[in-house]
């Protein structure tokens, strides 16, 4: 009963319903703006449905047949109405032919979206190659190496940096070997669909939670001491287990906030973007390569969808930390908006605080396993990230250690609240 009511004051705030619906209408909007992709992105399922995902020899041949067909049905055509071939679908793009063919309207609408298939379809052949040549000549002690130079990292800190990337070689030679990289998916050069649904999407959802998680977690907290009600809410032995009712509601309904935004949130992203055939292609595939030409090399072989259930349960694990975070200021602090306040301090705080480190210490990379460098990072996660983060149990040792000493915290705090005079 208590719980339930504990509950009923976070869901009838028209701050948190109105707060939670802004940021639904704002990731909708983020996701409308990168809709106009949506119909090049669905010209890969054809392309799936004849070759399959894995692009090694029978696929690439399949891929390469399928290809040369179709180049040959729109050299047809195109002779037919300019008398003009080509040898590659790109050929067709130069400026010199392409804005004069497109004023002149000799293609219908219809044919100029088959060129673009065409176009879309040689260069997923052509990055094979590429793809290829990449991994075979890729070392993964170079990006250590690079790292090393570009932040300055010397003596124990950047051995230690060494030896991780000397963890991460292994797999890097077993994702070769299963063909991982070979895998289709959507072109991170052209789509760059990583970036967009881990980083920027994922991102906001992150911080929308977490500032609701916040303000909720303050407000019922405070909820007796802000409303003038302490003395009489905490008279009894009862009134003050109340405290164990309030961090179990916020554990809970931090919970259901998360999973709500993420439910909401990804239902709609899916929905605009097709990744039918795609789910269970591995997530270190080569096609997800950027512009900025670094692979994504993951610590397990994890396909798409579980490296999305895998990020989704991180999200919430990291809000519960945040939950704790919370409790815990707030039982220190009986005022809502400066444990909001204090909060974000101490968010900044934990960014700023390895800069303090010296770059031959080894404190200067365990600095960086806090849940405030790690929700940064979202794009990178389960996977090489860089320098300071690139430890196979990165996200679980974090969290677990988190979720381990405010845990202790919260329960410090509770027992000693049970016996304040307040």
């Amino acid at each position: 009963m208590i719980k339930r009511l504990e509950f009923k004051k976070i869901i009838s705030s028209p701050i948190i319903l109105g707060l939670f619906v802004l940021f639904l209408l704002f990731n909708c909007f983020l996701i409308y703006e990168q809709s106009s992709i949506r119909n090049d992105m669905k010209s890969l399922q054809p392309i799936v449905k004849e070759s399959g995902t894995l692009m090694d020899e029978e696929g690439r041949k399949k891929l390469q047949t399928s290809y040369e067909q179709d180049l040959h049905t729109w050299n047809e055509l195109s002779q037919r109405k300019t008398g003009d071939t080509y040898q590659t679908a790109a050929d067709f793009y130069k400026p010199e032919l392409y804005y004069s063919l497109i004023e002149s309207k000799i293609y219908s609408e219809k044919e100029l979206q088959n060129i673009n298939k065409l176009a879309i379809k040689e260069t997923y052949l052509n990055s094979i190659q590429d793809i290829e040549t990449k991994y075979s000549t890729f070392n993964v002690m170079d990006n250590a190496e690079e790292g090393i130079r570009l932040f300055g990292l010397k003596g124990a800190a950047a051995e230690k940096v060494r030896e991780q990337y000397t963890v991460l070689k292994p797999r890097v030679e077993e994702l070769v070997q299963n063909k991982e990289h070979l895998h289709l998916f959507f072109h991170g050069k052209m789509f760059g669909t990583h970036s967009f649904l881990f980083k920027k999407l994922f991102g906001f959802m992150l911080f929308q939670a977490m500032i609701l998680i916040v303000l909720f977690t303050a407000f019922i907290v405070n909820y007796e001491f802000e409303h003038k009600t302490a003395l009489v809410a905490y008279a009894t032995k009862r009134g003050r287990r109340l405290m164990w009712d309030k961090l179990l509601v916020s554990i809970f309904t931090s919970t259901l906030v998360t999973v709500a935004l993420l439910a909401i949130t990804l239902s709609v992203y899916f929905i605009v973007f097709d990744y039918s055939g795609l789910w269970n292609v591995p997530i270190s595939t080569g096609f997800l390569i950027e512009l900025n030409k670094i692979p994504f090399i993951s610590w397990w072989n994890v396909t798409f969808i579980q490296y999305l259930f895998m990020s989704c349960g991180l999200v919430v694990l990291c809000q519960i930390l945040f939950v704790l975070i919370t409790f815990c200021l707030s039982m220190l602090i009986r005022n809502s908006y400066i444990v909001f306040t204090l909060f974000g301090v101490i968010f900044l705080a934990g960014l700023y605080i390895p800069s303090l480190i010296p770059k031959d210490s080894t404190m200067l990379l365990y600095t960086h396993f806090s849940p405030f460098i790690l929700v940064m990072n979202v794009k990178k996660w389960w996977m090489e990230s860089g320098v300071f983060t690139t430890f196979k149990y990165y996200e679980i040792l974090t969290v677990t250690g988190w979720l381990i000493v405010l845990l202790l915290t919260a329960w410090f705090f509770i027992k000693r609240f049970a016996r304040e005079n307040i």
